[in-house]
């Protein structure tokens, strides 16, 4: 989106900062329904791999035993040992995806030798998957520590103002075309506003 745009149909700049952070706000809002749609389609195909693995070593341990080849008592075993493994392969892969969308929203940097390095600072004993299985009990309180003590694994705050949703670059945020629709009725409307009659808007006292 371009401020210019905006000046073009009469805004203010006080109105036009308010455009931007609305606009700001609805990229934001898409982009973390963008980021929740990808975690479930990776977790619905890490499950179907683990699904299909299972029923595979399933089908192996019954023909072993219709050929003789183990007795019952180790079909048993068998068995018990793949649903094991298959359940702690699903809970591993929710827990690490959840442990990286965690360290994401911590603004840890985005470099292996740093996230690798929080990773082991972490007490994981301490840290559980809730029970609707979309967030980690405890890990936020360990990552604030760790901040404080550690806070070069962290993305530094850029002073200024940042659009909820931008980038913290008024140059990138400029450029950005995405949203101009929405963004452009509110400009009208604002607009519209200035011209029925000098009235203050209603969005500022």
């Amino acid at each position: 989106m371009k401020t210019d745009d905006l000046k073009a149909q009469g805004l203010t700049d006080e109105q036009i900062t308010f455009v931007m952070q609305e606009n700001g706000k609805d990229l934001k809002a898409l982009q973390d329904e963008n980021a929740t749609l990808k975690t479930e389609k990776s977790q619905l195909e890490n499950d179907k791999n683990v699904i299909t693995k299972e029923k595979e070593e399933k089908e192996k341990a019954y023909n072993d035993l219709q050929k003789n080849t183990i007795s019952k008592e180790e079909y048993d075993k068998k068995i018990k040992e793949i649903e094991e493994t298959s359940k702690k392969e699903h809970e591993d892969y929710v827990l690490n995806q959840l442990l990286d969308a965690a360290l994401e929203d911590a603004k840890v940097l985005k470099n292996e030798n740093a996230r690798s390095s929080i990773k082991g600072l972490l007490d994981m004993e301490k840290i559980s998957v809730a029970k609707d299985q979309k967030s980690l009990v405890g890990i936020k309180e360990q990552l604030e520590s760790i901040k404080n003590t550690d806070g070069y694994f962290f993305e530094k705050s850029v002073k200024g103002h940042k659009p909820a949703g931008g980038t913290g670059s008024d140059e990138s945020d400029d450029n950005d075309t995405e949203g101009i629709g929405s963004a452009s009725d509110i400009a009208k409307e604002l607009n519209a506003q200035n011209n029925a009659g000098n009235q203050k808007s209603q969005f500022f006292n």
